[in-house]
């Protein structure tokens, strides 16, 4: 069963590093939905990149509003915990586009 959203140009980002566990589930999820987004590898960023002091996986809207995951004090990698599953994340998105 295919959801889809109605949102208005924002910007969706999916942030995860290389052997997240967590990263196939949410991103099976965004293509479900239907949603187009951005995939930020933080295995290929540079060292200083601010995407890289996220968690995995990590969504942001506009590069502003994390929805999942967050910022983390180092850049040793950490993992988002507490997934949503597919209708959670489908109204955290609808509140926030």
């Amino acid at each position: 069963m295919l959801i889809t959203l109605n949102v208005k140009m924002k910007r969706i980002s999916l942030i995860y590093f290389d052997n997240c566990p967590n990263y196939k589930p949410v991103r099976k999820i965004l293509l479900e939905i239907g949603l187009p987004f951005k995939e930020i590898k933080q295995d290929d960023l540079h060292k200083g990149c601010v995407c890289r002091t996220f968690s995995s996986p990590t969504i942001l809207i506009d590069n502003d509003i994390v929805i999942l995951g967050g910022e983390i004090d180092s850049l040793g990698g950490a993992c988002s915990i507490n997934m949503p599953d597919k209708q959670e994340l489908k109204i955290l998105l609808e509140l926030l586009t």
